[in-house]
């Protein structure tokens, strides 16, 4: 087995240091350093703005979102700086994800949690270049979801107007692999549950960033070139509400 993994980034895994940036940790840019290669590949993805967050002033943070596939927002990857050459290895990859994102700790010694988990992709090209470690990662990786059963409902990652799930009852992530990701064999990244079980428009994530006076998340998204498909006129409602502020 001898398999190129990376990680598809949406967020602020990519442009902050700290997990805790009140403690300022360097627990997120030490993870980039030991584990990752600073060569980013952009790649479309189906993200949204979905999720309310206390840390960033109840404004909203990106998620996956099956409701985004056939409007595509665009993410980035970060290459493993070592090939996969056990099951271990990719377990351990994931497991530094989930340190980086906070959701493995001490008091949860696992990929997923009441808010987020680790999903895995896996490039269909493996089905015919290495069929043999496709099936054993497959296997492992199921096992490991079969034990959260008591916890992990994947019907929690999708709006009460989505048909299914951004991630599997197996701990799969349940979206499209695109052309851009075919440099990789596999690749794991963090969905994360809707907050709140309704679709959320450009209006209604624009007016919580200028009631907020937050736009930190957002801007600093745009500026690593992480963007939904309605980034643009999230940032015109932004543009004319400061515009009227300014005329006042």
């Amino acid at each position: 087995m001898k398999i190129k993994g990376g990680v598809i980034i949406i967020g602020s895994l990519i442009w902050e240091d700290h997990l805790n940036n009140k403690k300022a940790d360097n627990i997120r840019k030490e993870w980039r350093r030991q584990n990752l290669i600073n060569q980013p590949t952009l790649t479309k993805v189906p993200i949204r703005y979905g999720r309310e967050s206390q840390t960033r002033e109840d404004t909203y943070t990106m998620i996956f979102s099956k409701s985004c596939e056939d409007n595509l927002g665009q993410g980035l990857i970060l290459p493993f700086n070592q090939d996969i050459i056990t099951f271990e290895g990719l377990e351990r990859q994931a497991i530094a994800l989930a340190i980086a994102e906070g959701i493995y700790k001490a008091d949860n010694l696992r990929l997923t949690s009441n808010w987020g988990s680790v999903g895995l992709l896996i490039n269909p090209k493996l089905n015919e270049t290495d069929f043999a470690s496709k099936e054993l990662i497959q296997k492992k990786w199921a096992d490991i979801y079969h034990s959260y059963s008591d916890t992990f409902i994947d019907d929690n990652y999708k709006t009460n107007d989505e048909n299914s799930s951004p991630i599997t009852q197996d701990g799969f992530l349940n979206i499209t692999w695109q052309t851009e990701m075919d440099a990789f064999d596999l690749l794991v990244a963090t969905p994360v549950i809707p907050k709140p079980k309704s679709l959320l428009t450009a209006n209604d994530i624009a007016k919580r960033m200028i009631d907020k006076n937050y736009q930190t998340y957002f801007q600093s998204n745009k500026w690593h070139r992480i963007a939904t498909a309605v980034d643009d006129e999230i940032q015109l409602q932004l543009d004319n509400a400061e515009k009227e502020t300014d005329s006042k």
